[in-house]
């Protein structure tokens, strides 16, 4: 049987993080006895003419769709379709956190399976099961591989259950020989010097590290947390054993003169214990490392000290918010204390960081995002250079498996309906993060006003850290004639934005900043929006006074524990098999 493997696009240009869950599956079917193909159409960025060419010309039995973000939704359909036009014949079976949308899949873009969590064990289970009973969705036999959604002989929406999680110390390491061989190794075993983070560290230019190469590794699986906007599939939190990690680091460090790392964890160091032995094993390898995901609550300035000294450079947090309440919709178990802690113990240790804050939660409003503010300038005024170079701040995404985006269909916000989200995740399809164009409006202001939050933050926070250096430019800040606001950078993982301007002015529009405010985040919704749509949203504003348009949340709770007052109860059967899918994990 012909096996093929591939990605797809999940941002506008290609990420530096490895296909880490394509290859889990093509080393789990290897060492059941296949041999896949893979397709890196992510990294390789084929044009969709040449896509189709190639899988024509390979002609796969079945074909294995990793979508990790739903935000490939778009590309998906279109992939789908065409290919079953072009090979008829050839099963499509779809992993990722897309497949949180299974019913939509399996209806309106051909989808045959769609695997919900971990797809190490269902692949090989399922392809066993198309050698022994082909191609028939036959449901006695399908119901008993765990962790497939599936069309039932009379087209009902099926899931079969959850497939148990692999245990950490079994989790497969990354072969990155698969990604020689088929796709851009370049992609994944970089320059070191286009991140910022060890650009500014002056142990990067030792001269032992001149020509070494910067991968990304991962060193836990899932998170300890549920925030009420994420749609991650893995249940709960996994800590590879640190020998293991070291291991995967020597093997980089041999193969490709790897010097730098980045952690690529959601959640690491959860586990105190592993974070201490895996600190002293990174000692003597005499690399530099940093952290893409830690919880503030996990740190302790004694840890953040010796990790430094083991070679750490950065890390970086979620904080999100700086509003009790809105914490508490989130889901995010810290206290805002903790966010507190975490940035002066950070700062104080020499290392460096991005604070990440989330806008427009159901629930927010001029007041929690005041008390946002508020914590911006505790965690920024002590910085040596203005605040918004250390911020990212995005507004909330709706995705399928999250409290979220089913809060967004219990009030309208979606559509009604399958054709609903059909429409609503084709018009988010390939965007990134930093693209707010098409957020949905979940509170019960104007979207202008949502709009303005992210730069009164900025202003806020920039005037009063300048006014903490009475009025005067530190040494080594520049600032442009052309300052003011200015767009996100875009590609790139973090929306760190360009807000330089005289700290004199800053000073002297700070008692009418809701003005200059007002008028940039106007003129930029203007630039970004067609005119249709701009001139609905001024029209929006100034009728808001009399309609009080929007949702209001009642109450400051978890938006799963309100979903859950909230959600309709299922009616049909394709209903309740998507329920565990709603849900998320």
């Amino acid at each position: 049987m012909k096996i093929m493997i591939c990605t797809t696009p999940i941002r506008p240009v290609p990420t530096d993080y490895p296909p880490i869950g394509s290859l889990a599956v093509i080393q789990s079917l290897r060492g059941a006895g296949y041999d896949p193909l893979f397709y890196d159409i992510d990294g390789l960025r084929p044009s969709f003419a040449e896509v189709i060419e190639h899988l024509k010309r390979e002609a796969p039995d079945v074909i294995g769709i990793s979508a990790v973000v739903s935000t490939a939704y778009g590309y998906v359909k279109r992939f789908c379709l065409e290919l079953k036009r072009v090979l008829p014949e050839t099963r499509i079976v779809l992993g990722g956190n897309l497949a949180a949308s299974a019913e939509l899949l399996h209806r309106f873009c051909g989808v045959d399976i769609c695997v919900a969590g971990e797809g190490e064990r269902v692949i090989v289970n399922l392809i066993r099961h198309f050698e022994r009973d082909g191609f028939r969705n036959n449901p006695e036999t399908l119901s008993r591989i765990p962790g497939i959604t599936y069309l039932n002989s009379s087209g009902e929406m099926a899931f079969s259950s959850y497939e148990a999680p692999i245990p950490a110390a079994e989790l497969a390491d990354p072969d990155f020989s698969i990604l020689e061989r088929f796709s851009r190794i370049e992609n994944f075993i970089t320059d070191p010097f286009t991140r910022w983070d060890f650009a500014q560290d002056p142990r990067s230019r030792q001269p032992h590290r001149a020509g070494k190469k910067l991968a990304l590794i991962t060193s836990t699986k899932g998170c300890v947390a549920r925030c009420t906007f994420c749609h991650r599939w893995d249940r709960g939190f996994r800590q590879i054993p640190p020998e293991k990690v070291i291991g995967r680091i020597r093997n980089l460090m041999d193969r490709y003169n790897v010097g730098f790392i980045m952690f690529g964890d959601e959640n690491f160091g959860s586990d105190l214990k592993a974070l201490d032995e895996l600190i002293e094993r990174l000692r003597p390898l005499d690399i530099l490392w940093q952290v893409g995901g830690v919880r503030a609550r996990t740190i302790d300035p004694e840890r953040l000290r010796k990790m430094r000294e083991a070679g750490c450079v950065a890390l970086y947090y979620g904080f999100e918010t700086g509003s009790p309440d809105i914490l508490k919709v989130m889901e995010k178990n810290l206290d805002l204390s903790d966010n507190l802690k975490a940035a002066r113990a950070t700062h104080e240790t020499g290392l460096f960081t991005v604070y990440q804050l989330v806008l427009g939660m159901p629930g927010e409003t001029h007041r929690t995002v005041g008390e946002t503010s508020e914590m911006v300038k505790q965690i920024t005024e002590f910085l040596p250079e203005p605040p918004f170079q250390y911020l990212s701040i995005n507004y909330i995404q709706a995705l399928p498996g999250t409290p979220v985006y089913e809060y967004a269909r219990a009030n309208g916000l979606i559509a009604p309906g399958l054709e609903g989200e059909d429409a609503y995740l084709t018009s988010i399809s390939d965007i990134d993060a930093g693209d707010d164009t098409k957020f949905l409006n979940f509170t019960a202001h104007p979207y202008l006003t949502v709009q303005s939050w992210r730069p009164r933050i900025l202003y806020e926070a920039t005037e009063h850290w300048y006014r903490g250096k009475q009025g005067f430019v530190p040494a080594g800040v520049s600032l442009q004639k052309d300052g003011d606001f200015k767009e996100y950078q875009k590609g790139g993982y973090f929306n760190r934005q360009n807000f330089q301007r005289h700290p004199l002015v800053l000073r002297l529009l700070y008692p009418i900043r809701r003005l200059p405010i007002g008028l940039w985040t106007t003129a930029s919704v203007f630039r970004r929006t067609p005119r249709r749509v701009f001139l609905g949203h001024v029209w929006e504003w100034l009728t808001w006074g009399f309609r009080r348009q929007g949702k209001v949340l009642q109450g400051y709770r978890s938006l799963r524990q309100v979903m859950k007052d909230l959600a309709p109860a299922p009616v049909t059967a394709g209903e309740q098999a998507m329920m565990p899918l709603r849900l998320g994990r």
